[in-house]
Formats: C-alpha cells, structure tokens, sequence
C-alpha cells in the first residue's frame, strides 16, 4: 500500500528526488552517492565550518553565558530556513555531486544543533523557569518549521541555471 498522504511518503519522495539529482548516470535507478572518500572530506569540512559559525554566533548572542538561549534559538531557526532553501535550490537543477554533502549533511549538520536545543530547554526548566522552557521548545519547533516552509518556497523564486525555459528570469 502506497503511503500517499503521511509524512513518510513525502519524505521518501524527496530522498528519492535528492538522490535522482546527484546522479550523473541517468541510465537505471538513481545511485546513491555512497561512502567515498570524497564524501568523508565534504562532509568533515562542511561540519567543520558549520560548527565554527554556529559558535560564533551563539558567544556573540546576549544570554550566551546563561539566561535564554537566543544563540541558539537563532542558528537553529536559521538553519532550517537555509535547509528549506538549499532543498529547494539543489533540486531545481544538476547540482555537484558534494554540494548536498557538504552544505546539508556537513555545514547544516554542525551549524544546527538538537543537542544545544535540549540542553537550553533542561538548563532554564533546572533554573526554575518552567514556563520559559516550555516556551523557548515550542517556539525553537514552530520557528523552525516555518523557517523550513518558507526557505522551500523562497528557494522555489531563485532562479536557476537549470530553469531555461522561457519567463525572461536570468540568475
């Protein structure tokens, strides 16, 4: 039975579709990037950036050093507005078989940080501040999956090398 209405469709879908555009052979069912050893570096130094930057941000935010944890709230929110829009982008066209690798799986992967987002919402409920914790969860959520929708919608306005037919845009 096909699983047309549920979450678990649509997110088949677009691995399918994320995996059918980075496949340069089109001949057969699209292959999997795999584990080579590229895809280790891409990915290492994806992270590595994203990690760094996700640090920066988070020091610089007020409440850094305790209070509410705006850094991350922000980094995270922002990472999924930039996952929504790099999904969006990735699949318009035939995008470099790291791209995916390094920015999403690598840059995205350490810049956002479910672990940061716990450890916010255990640090204020310890504190005392239960309805700020609450808060700061459901907001962190709802943030994101906005972010996320309208990073898929904004990335479906960028124009793209790929998206030739007429409608006079240029990239």
């Amino acid at each position: 039975m096909e699983d047309t209405g549920g979450t678990g469709g649509h997110l088949l879908h677009r691995e399918q579709a994320e995996a059918s555009a980075l496949d340069r052979n089109k001949t057969g069912p699209p292959r999997h990037p795999g584990l080579q050893s590229h895809a280790f570096l891409d990915i290492a130094i994806g992270g590595a950036v994203g990690a760094l930057l996700r640090y920066l941000i988070t020091e610089a935010m007020p409440g850094a050093q305790g209070g509410f944890p705006w850094g991350t709230l922000l980094v995270n929110v922002l990472a999924c507005l930039l996952m929504g829009l790099l999904t969006t982008y990735l699949l318009k066209g035939r995008p470099h078989p790291s791209a995916r690798l390094f920015l999403v799986t690598g840059y995205l992967g350490g810049f956002s940080t479910f672990s940061h987002l716990i450890d916010g919402i255990e640090s204020l409920a310890r504190d005392g501040s239960w309805v700020l914790s609450v808060t700061y969860a459901v907001v962190s959520v709802l943030g994101g999956l906005i972010a996320v929708v309208a990073g898929l919608r904004l990335g479906g306005m960028i124009p793209h090398p790929a998206d030739r037919s007429g409608g006079g845009r240029t990239a």
